[in-house]
């Protein structure tokens, strides 16, 4: 099987994967929905980009490098589940506003949770939500429209992290957090 990993999705790994010290090529399928095979090929070239490094004396075990926890955009973690969790509720609140518009140019279709969020780690860094949007036949300016609908759903969080979701994300593992 020939996955189809997206940079976005990689990232998204690697910021959970900072929470580890270190983890296997297993952990690296979980998170990402991806076959044995694969995502030991996968773990092989991160190793060979820089953005990862076996753990010596460990068996297909891995950790990030510097570079990959850069290209993450690692911080430390300080989002208690909790606060995650309400940031969850007001992300469901103002889709439901948003989806209430009937002239709205951009319909959404639906908004998952995934990454961190999904591990047992208390604090995470971020909270990232992938969202499905689905132009109207008011949508004149697709491009400007999703951007708009984006930036109305973040609110002012800045420990919401916003994905546009794509086919290259339909394979990880995610929780669904508003569907129309």
């Amino acid at each position: 099987m020939k996955a189809k990993i997206s940079p976005e999705a990689m990232q998204v790994f690697l910021k959970q994967a900072a929470l580890e010290k270190s983890w296997t090529a297993a952990y690296l399928g979980e998170a990402l929905g991806l076959d044995a095979t694969t995502a030991k090929r996968v773990a092989q070239e991160m190793a060979l980009a820089g953005y990862v490094e076996p753990v010596r004396g460990k068996k297909e075990t891995w950790r990030n490098t510097a570079s990959g926890d850069k290209l993450a955009g690692v911080r430390p973690a300080r989002l208690t589940r909790v606060k995650a969790e309400e940031l969850l509720t007001d992300l469901e609140d103002r889709a439901a506003q948003f989806a209430m518009g009937d002239s709205q140019p951009i319909r959404i279709q639906q908004i998952v949770a995934f990454g961190s969020i999904l591990t047992d780690h208390d604090p995470i860094q971020d909270l990232d939500v992938g969202i499905q949007l689905e132009p109207t036949e008011h949508s004149i300016r697709h491009h400007e429209d999703q951007l708009a609908a984006l930036k109305a759903l973040k609110g002012r969080s800045p420990a919401l992290r916003i994905h546009l979701w794509n086919d290259t994300l339909d394979h990880m593992p995610a929780r669904v957090v508003w569907k129309a």
